[in-house]
């Protein structure tokens, strides 16, 4: 019991999961659209998250309150210091192997990307993206859609004016509904003006608006791709987490949000790796 203790804290305070998520979700765009090498995405996407996700727990553990995970990760500072400083170097690496043409769009895009995901948790000034009011939740949508959704995208020319109008804006609706349970689990830690959705407008309604984004992501993805989308997968990766975001609560414990929640994500990508073109 102890060694599967053991097993499951290097899984969730390493971010595995939601490393792998981010993976499977690129994977599966990339085989939405018909792109051929979506394995080099799908690493990609693992790699560049797990190397911004640990580099932020490396900051939080250098300034903030010590939480129980904090303190984990702080005892393994060099271990998490080393994994983070590889997989950002192997993701530097899949990022040349995919890039198709240098354009000025994608460049700019990915460097807004890693310009927010950095001052998400590196202070200029005296504070931090995060910790400015109604902005922390917008930087993690942006930044997962820029990375995750838009980069194959325009990487690969698919980009039209419908993508523009159901692809794109149903997956940050998608991000900002599954980010709204991890701002309930940080209110006891959150500064009150850093204004986010939990704080403005109550726990409840927080849920209620993260189940009503994710209702409205299924509608804007079914118009898009009804035609080759496998439905029951679809349906049952966005049921589980609005399942999941229902039962969220102050008390729930990292396994909710850093397995159930993150884990979730990788349903969607799987539905999308059931499409065959």
């Amino acid at each position: 019991m102890h060694y599967f203790k053991t097993i499951l804290n290097y899984i969730i305070y390493l971010n595995v999961v939601i490393a792998t998520s981010a993976g499977v979700l690129i994977s599966g765009i990339t085989n939405l659209f018909g792109i051929e090498n979506i394995i080099e995405y799908g690493f990609f996407g693992f790699f560049a998250t797990f190397c911004v996700y640990n580099s932020h727990r490396l900051v939080k553990a250098s300034f903030e309150t010590k939480t129980p995970w904090l303190k984990w990760v702080s005892r393994h500072k060099k271990l998490i210091l080393n994994l983070s400083v590889l997989s950002g170097l192997i993701s530097v690496l899949y990022f040349i192997k995919l890039i198709n043409e240098i354009r000025i769009t994608i460049i700019a895009l990915i460097i807004v990307a890693v310009c927010i995901a950095f001052f998400y948790v590196i202070r200029l000034g005296q504070k931090n993206i995060r910790e400015l009011p109604y902005l922390k939740i917008h930087s993690i949508a942006f930044t997962w859609t820029a990375i995750i959704v838009l980069f194959p995208i325009m990487n690969e020319n698919v980009l039209n004016s419908q993508v523009l109008l159901y692809f794109i804006p149903a997956h940050y609706l998608y991000f900002m509904a599954i980010a709204i349970p991890f701002d309930i689990r940080d209110l006891k830690h959150d500064l009150p003006t850093q204004k986010t959705i939990p704080q403005v407008i109550g726990v409840k309604n927080a849920k209620i608006l993260a189940v009503v984004l994710l209702i409205i992501t299924a509608l804007l993805i079914n118009i898009y791709a009804n035609s080759y989308l496998p439905i029951p997968l679809f349906l049952s990766a966005v049921l589980i987490q609005i399942l999941l975001i229902i039962s969220t609560k102050l008390t729930k414990k990292d396994f909710h949000y850093n397995i159930l929640i993150d884990g979730s994500i990788a349903l969607l990508g799987a539905s999308y790796l059931g499409i065959t073109n």
